[in-house]
């Protein structure tokens, strides 16, 4: 069952439609990524998902029931909403305050949301005195300390560095798995919509696919799987048969495009592995889509939408 309905939505802003015809369904216990570059529409819609602006056109409904946006969405946004006087622990301790936790609970979350976030050193500074990555991280936490059935995160995991998102990721699996939370991940990095089940991704406002990021993908072409170093001419003679397509040949270098490279790579290991030195497999990144949706926007936005589920 949906936990939010965004059904035909737009929004017009300073006289242009900064959002338009946007509709999509997300539901508990997803894990669902917003891609797309600077300018896309992103931050928006995050507005509009938290509750902060109000559609021009269609319409959201939260909950089954259209329920307040205040008791279903919990929200980090690219712009972080914290008194700068206070610090970061009374911030923490006030929004959870706020949602109603119990008072020896949510001390208890707050610690662990610090040290989740590599935040425990400055839970006594003051928010004024902190970096930019650290109010980010902040945000994040405030998001997560409040007990709703969705959260919205507004492109603040794009300046985690690896090993504090692959933390922070976990954890995200964790509550969604126990606690059924539906989290929206609003980004512009591929490895970071690649780790969703399920992205949407918007190109100027529009929203131009709907569905795995592995599908996504293939709106940059297909795999290219490079064979190294066959004297042999009969096995590269075999290994064309069994492709079934022709395999171009350069400098002692054979090359190929495939839909799937890493069945590919797994069939050729299989069968012809003590003869093959190297295999190179190149994959196009979500990045690599992205460009492609920029320069065919187009024409690759109507096969999305035959192609995707709304």
């Amino acid at each position: 069952m949906a936990l939010i309905t965004l059904q035909n939505l737009g929004i017009r802003m300073s006289g242009k439609w900064a959002l338009w015809d946007v509709s999509l369904e997300i539901a508990s216990g997803e894990i669902t990524g917003a891609l797309g570059l600077s300018g896309s529409g992103k931050t928006c819609l995050a507005r509009v998902l938290a509750g902060l602006d109000t559609p021009s056109k269609g319409q959201i409904r939260f909950g089954e029931a259209g329920d307040s946006p205040n008791l279903i969405v919990s929200a980090a946004l690219s712009t972080p909403a914290a008194a700068g006087e206070l610090t970061v622990f009374e911030n923490l301790e006030m929004f959870a305050s706020l949602w109603g936790a119990p008072r020896r609970r949510r001390a208890k979350e707050i610690s662990f949301l610090l040290e989740l976030l590599g935040l425990a050193d400055s839970r006594a500074c003051r928010v004024n005195t902190l970096s930019a990555g650290a109010k980010a991280r902040m945000e994040i936490a405030r998001a997560l300390v409040a007990d709703t059935p969705v959260i919205v995160i507004d492109s603040l995991l794009d300046s985690l560095d690896r090993t504090a998102l692959e933390r922070l990721w976990d954890y995200f699996l964790k509550i969604r798995r126990e606690q059924g939370k539906c989290i929206i991940v609003f980004t512009a990095r591929g490895r970071i919509a690649e780790m969703c089940g399920r992205i949407a991704v918007l190109h100027r406002g529009r929203l131009v696919f709907i569905g795995r990021p592995e599908d996504f993908r293939h709106a940059a072409g297909e795999d290219m799987i490079v064979l190294g170093d066959i004297s042999n001419p009969l096995v590269k003679s075999k290994i064309s048969e069994k492709m079934s397509m022709v395999i171009k040949e350069e400098d002692g270098f054979l090359s190929f495009k495939v839909t799937n490279g890493e069945r590919a790579v797994t069939d050729l290991l299989a069968e012809f592995g003590s003869e093959l030195s190297c295999v190179y497999l190149k994959r196009p990144t979500l990045e690599d889509a992205l460009d492609v949706i920029s320069k065919e926007h187009g024409a690759y936005s109507v096969e999305a939408r035959q192609g995707g589920s709304e």
